[in-house]
């Protein structure tokens, strides 16, 4: 949720920059679409987490690119 709305506010700010003719403002945008860029935090658990053997689908799809 915080990336959707971050990404909204770069967004608004990038369009600002624009319609108002001032550059600093897509300059704000672009750092803010930086920082909800790199603070995004992947909250999918995955199967090889924690665990010392690869799960089949891995196995299988390292095998296909051999």
């Amino acid at each position: 949720m915080k990336l959707l709305l971050l990404i909204s506010v770069a967004a608004v700010c990038v369009a600002l920059s624009f319609a108002w003719r001032e550059p600093w403002i897509g300059g704000v945008g672009l750092l803010i679409a930086f920082v909800a860029m790199f603070t995004d935090r992947d909250d999918v658990r995955t199967d090889d987490e924690r665990s010392y053997e690869t799960t089949k689908s891995v196995r299988n799809m390292r095998h296909r690119n051999r």
